[in-house]
């Protein structure tokens, strides 16, 4: 029997069961959540794999530890992504800030707002398909719920099909079609919200 908290998506039961002490529970939360704080911290450190790697750490150590201060009106991902950028301004405030970093802390609340509005957009389908630079992209990347990035990454980076994709997820082709459709809107305006902002393309 797997335990309640197995489930990617249930993110209460896996912090009752780190609370309750149940086996695996911790790993789970790390092996969850390591990789998508990651890429969030990267571009905010100006690519300082140390720095991110330390910040990431740090993070994942106080959310551990403060776990009672989850309320669930947030993802768990979203609660600890805050954690982390108070970790970042920190160590901002320890050496000079690189001009992507000072773009991504700037538009944190526009990213927000975005992502709160792609259900309801319009899909300007030609962003994907201009040649970006890699730094912008990652940036970009970054910034959207691992759910989003997994998507595109599937669709465009390992080229699976929307039924490849939702088999992958254990989704409906309807339901993958729909959160595809969400990710490379929102993917767009942070674009091009990220690359207005740092002053045009590289």
């Amino acid at each position: 029997m797997q335990p309640r908290w197995s489930d990617a998506n249930d993110d209460q039961a896996l912090c009752a069961g780190i609370q309750a002490g149940e086996r695996g529970a911790a790993e789970a939360f790390v092996e969850r959540h390591l990789d998508p704080l990651y890429e969030f911290v990267h571009y905010r450190v100006g690519g300082d794999r140390a720095a991110a790697e330390d910040v990431v750490q740090d993070t994942l150590l106080v959310a551990l530890r403060g776990l009672a201060g989850f309320d669930g009106r947030s993802s768990l991902h979203t609660w600890l992504c805050g954690i982390a950028k108070n970790k970042i301004r920190a160590e901002r405030r320890k050496r000079r800030p690189q001009p992507l970093e000072d773009v991504l802390s700037e538009a944190d609340q526009d990213i927000h707002a975005i992502l709160a509005e792609v259900a309801s957009e319009p899909l300007p389908e030609w962003v994907l398909e201009r040649q970006e630079t890699a730094e912008l992209v990652g940036a970009t990347l970054s910034s959207l719920p691992p759910e989003y990035r997994r998507a595109l990454v599937a669709k465009y980076v390992d080229g699976l099909s929307v039924a490849e994709i939702a088999a992958q997820t254990g989704k409906g082709v309807k339901a993958a079609e729909s959160t595809l459709h969400r990710a490379r809107l929102a993917f767009a305006r942070i674009f091009e919200l990220v690359t207005k902002k740092r002053g045009g393309l590289a």
